[in-house]
This record gives structure tokens, C-alpha cells and sequence, in this order.
């Protein structure tokens, strides 16, 4: 690729681009994987993924542009293929896709060992690199350090604490009102009630 994408953090050599396309390929023949950058970012915010495999060619690139902040946070690996409509392929699909999740290796186990280990020293050697690109911070003025010596203060006096008028908590209770009693029913009045005659 000649202009590299906006989210792409490190460059990535062929020969590691061809061991993540055989490592979704095993996935999918034995392992589980989770296909396109919705599914994808699941995988990752669930921290079931691991490995990530982003494609390059991504249009609008804001389509993946979150997965490698998100799988730098959830501490999980990724690395950068050239291709969307080969990682669809390595995936088992007949479209392009623009992202995969490896949930498990299945018989590429060692493949996807192989391949964090190397994006991961990649990464590890970009570093300084990236460093270097940085532009230097200015240094910062010192900051003043407050006297050692406080002037001391004058003792507060601490005012007298108002209690709330006794009259208040010992005012009696208003009275409540007896209530009344119902008259008794009658017999009369019973029977009536129950459907009696």
C-alpha cells in the first residue's frame, strides 16, 4: 500500500501479513471466529478475541478506525493485513470483510503464537521510532515551592453552640380525636346483608 491508513499504528512485513491469512484460515476450519468490524469489536470489549485482524483497505477507514484503541485497552494482540477482500476469503466468506476476531485457533494454535509474538517485537521495535518522531516536549519551568515557614494564624474562637429551645421538644402532642364506634347491627340488619329473609 502506498499512503498508509489513519489507524494504522505500525507497519506490519509481508511475511507476518501471509501467517495472520493462514491463522484465520485454520480458525475458521477448526477454530471460532468472528467475522466484520461489529462482531469484531464485540469480541474484543468481551475480551474473548485473540488475536485481531484489521484490513488495511478499509473505506471509510472510521469503519475500524477504533479497534486497535480498543484492543491496546483490552490488552489484546492485532495486526494489519493488506488486504479485505483476501481476509474475507482466508475467513471462509465470498465478501470482503474488514475485520476478524480469532476467539479460538483451533489447529493454528501455534500459528497464532507465532504471529503475536512477532507483532508483538514489531511493535516493541517501533517504539523508540515512534519516539524519535514525537516532537520534544519543552521543558517545564520549575515550579516554586511554597515557603517552609508559615506565618502562624490567630487561635480561632470557636462561637457558642445555639441549642434549640427546650419548649419546642417538651410542646405537648395535639389531642387525637377518640373515634367513634359503629352502632351494632341488628340481627335484622345482618340478615338483610347475607341475602336473608
Amino acid at each position: 500500500m502506498s499512503k498508509k491508513a489513519m489507524f494504522v499504528r505500525f507497519e506490519v512485513t509481508p511475511d507476518i501479513v501471509e501467517r495472520a491469512y493462514e491463522t484465520v484460515k485454520l480458525a475458521t476450519e477448526d477454530g471460532k471466529i468472528r467475522k466484520g468490524a461489529n462482531e469484531s469489536t464485540k469480541a474484543v470489549e468481551r475480551g474473548i478475541a485473540k488475536l485481531l485482524v484489521i484490513a488495511q483497505d478499509v473505506d471509510p477507514p472510521e469503519i475500524v478506525a477504533h479497534l486497535p484503541l480498543l484492543a491496546d485497552d483490552k490488552k489484546i494482540a492485532y495486526v494489519y493485513v493488506d488486504s479485505k477482500s483476501k481476509l474475507g476469503e482466508s475467513a471462509g466468506i465470498d465478501v470482503p470483510t474488514s475485520a476478524v476476531a480469532v476467539i479460538e485457533a483451533g489447529k493454528g494454535k501455534s500459528l497464532l503464537d507465532e504471529v503475536i509474538s512477532k507483532v508483538a517485537a514489531l511493535r516493541l521495535k517501533g517504539a523508540p521510532e515512534a519516539a524519535k518522531e514525537a516532537p520534544a516536549k519543552p521543558a517545564e519551568a520549575p515550579k516554586k515551592e511554597a515557603p517552609k515557614e508559615v506565618p502562624k494564624e490567630a487561635p480561632k474562637k470557636e462561637a457558642p453552640k445555639k441549642e434549640a429551645p427546650k419548649e419546642a421538644e417538651e410542646a405537648p402532642k395535639p389531642k387525637e380525636k377518640p373515634r367513634k364506634k359503629a352502632p351494632k347491627k341488628t340481627e335484622k340488619a345482618e340478615k338483610t346483608e347475607k341475602g336473608e329473609a
